[in-house]
């Protein structure tokens, strides 16, 4: 366990672990990353993939240019990369790979994603996966809501309605972004870490503390 969180702190939050038995957190987010969503739906209106596109805040790109750029030629090719992309998704696979989906607010599960893939532009890193739910459902029977967002607090997913696009009769289907009061959260992160580490398989966890993407067909 200890040895995962090193991996997401320098990987996904670019701040120290200390110690053996304690995780020292901080109250704030230490990288920002800005979030476009795509739900699929198929000819039937059911939700069969999510995908998603994270364009990370730029100082920690080039800290991750700094640490990953092996050959030292300004950029990441794509051994680096590789190299980057699959230590994040070891990482992140235990925070349900910074994904949340609901299906009339249950929990809906999802198969790991095969791969996250990357590029870096513009001094940005940007990374993107899609997920397929375990089981379908069927968009005009049940209220689909969703969110990139990490329970930990080390990583801060920015999206707003013009970041959430629907693929397929999309016509049919209404967006509506909700977020939660963000100077609450912070001003608890503290023992919202200290909860979730306690507990990190409660799937519910945070909740009320995510952005949420409701979807309606």
């Amino acid at each position: 366990m200890h040895n995962q969180l090193k991996k997401v702190a320098k990987l996904l939050a670019a701040t120290a672990i200390a110690g053996t038995t304690a995780v020292s957190v901080h109250a704030h987010p230490h990288v920002f990353v800005e979030a476009n969503i795509e739900v699929v739906r198929n000819a039937s209106g059911e939700f069969t993939e999510l995908r998603q596109v994270w364009r990370f805040d730029e100082l920690f790109s080039s800290t991750i240019l700094l640490d990953y750029d092996d050959n030292t030629d300004g950029k990441l090719d794509e051994k680096e990369i590789k190299a980057v992309t699959d230590i994040v998704k070891e990482s992140i696979a235990e925070y349900d790979f910074y994904t949340a989906i609901r299906a009339d607010d249950k929990p809906l599960e999802f198969y790991e994603p095969d791969k996250i893939n990357a590029y870096y532009e513009g001094n940005q890193l940007i990374m993107f996966l899609s997920v397929e739910p375990t089981k379908s459902i069927n968009l005009k029977q049940s209220a689909l809501k969703v969110s990139a967002s990490d329970s930990s607090y080390y990583v801060a997913f920015e999206f707003n309605n013009e970041s959430i696009t629907i693929e397929g009769n999309s016509d049919a289907c209404n967006v509506s972004v909700v977020h939660p009061d963000f100077d609450k959260i912070y001003a608890t992160t503290d023992s919202l870490t200290e909860a979730f580490f306690q507990d990190p398989q409660n799937s519910g966890f945070g909740d009320e503390f995510y952005s949420w993407a409701n979807i309606k067909c």
